[in-house]
């Protein structure tokens, strides 16, 4: 690839990394948080889900506007509101306050996440946008790498609003930067723009089977990744009684290293032997991994490693697949607006499996799942 295409990637990889790790580092803190406030795991669950329900509501209020600007303007505004709500999440003194913060950092994340996916999909040629997503996606893995396990260690050494107060100032730095090295997005606006009501845009981008195919498969790609995710911290603490303050960051480390290895190599293949084959191969694959790990009663790392490790390889690099095939069914001028309904439709999968997933799911006396 080119190195301004890789420099740039780089950066929007960092935008991407500190919108999953807001994301994600809900997730493994259930224990503190279940402690430190007698919430449930119904309950808990609801700190998951508002984040997706406030991307999906402003991914849908931006979807008239997102191509009526330069992307780069719509990114630093939008960033800027998620990096302010970040803050407020680490001064949240109870259960509702940190509802509200998650809701209100959700409602920037969600535009953001879509115009990053916009950006790469304007500057990399389609012959090399899955190895660019692969290049991208590595702020998904470097997110379990470095966020979930870092954020867990700032928990446990500090308190559970560390994490948050220290992933805002990492913000501060990453706004900073795409505000100098960041390139203005304004090709699309050539052909000009016509302002067209929600309902409008809505009707033009479900109007091609293709499309409603290619948006369906990225909800239905999201629901069964996010299936389990968000309970796998307590499912390793009280379940199989893995130790909270090192075994379970070293899963998440392994894993999102094996990722992070592995992303770039399966884009590149996907650029050479075709999308569908090799998203199709890691779909079978993943199904192992994922069957697996709800069936595991051992807290054995050499047993319970490789199991956690494929499941991370094989269901986040189909991510990186599935992105690179759902850009690549818009043409420039269309493909902001179809983003954003595909990521507002990913968010309200993610909030809605997540819903789904705590209403199931119990807790015993001895606080098991």
């Amino acid at each position: 690839m080119k190195r301004n295409e890789i420099v740039l990637l780089m950066i929007l990889a960092l935008v991407q990394f500190t919108n999953i790790v807001d994301f994600m580092i809900v997730m493994p803190l259930g224990p503190i948080l279940k402690k430190l406030w007698g919430i449930d795991s119904t309950q808990f669950s609801r700190i998951v889900s508002v984040f997706s329900i406030g991307a999906f509501i402003s991914s849908m209020i931006g979807l008239a506007y997102v191509d009526r600007f330069d992307r780069k303007k719509v990114l630093l505004i939008v960033y800027a509101g998620f990096t302010i709500g970040t803050f407020l999440c680490g001064l949240s003194n109870n259960y509702n306050q940190l509802l509200g913060a998650r809701f209100l950092t959700g409602l920037f994340g969600g535009i953001g996440g879509s115009t990053v996916l916009s950006m790469v999909s304007d500057y990399v040629a389609p012959q090399r946008r899955g190895q660019a997503m692969g290049i991208l996606m590595t702020g998904f893995a470097l997110a379990s790498v470095m966020g979930v396990p870092g954020g867990l260690w700032l928990a446990g050494q500090f308190q559970w609003h560390t994490p948050f107060m220290v992933l805002g100032f990492i913000c501060m730095v990453v706004f900073i930067l795409a505000v100098f090295i960041v390139p203005r997005f304004t090709d699309h606006l050539k052909d000009g723009f016509v302002k067209q009501k929600i309902w409008t845009i809505l009707k033009q981008v479900f109007k091609e089977k293709n499309r409603r195919w290619a948006l369906l498969l990225s909800s239905l790609l999201i629901m069964s990744h996010f299936s389990i995710i968000p309970f796998l911290t307590d499912f390793f603490t009280y379940n199989l009684s893995v130790n909270y303050k090192t075994d379970v960051p070293l899963i998440y480390i392994i894993g999102g290293l094996c990722t992070v290895v592995c992303s770039p190599i399966v884009g590149k293949l996907s650029d050479k032997f075709g999308r569908v084959p090799v998203y199709t191969i890691l779909t079978f694959l993943a199904m192992v991994p994922l069957l697996s790990i709800t069936n595991l009663h051992t807290n054995n790392l050499w047993i319970l490693m490789p199991v956690t490790s494929t499941l991370f390889i094989f269901s986040g690099t189909r991510l990186v697949v599935g992105n690179a095939q759902v850009t690549s069914t818009v043409l420039s001028k269309e493909r902001g607006s179809f983003l954003i309904v595909n990521s507002s439709l990913q968010q309200l999968s993610t909030g809605i499996i997540a819903a789904v997933g705590g209403a199931i799911v119990t807790n015993d006396s001895a606080k098991k799942i």
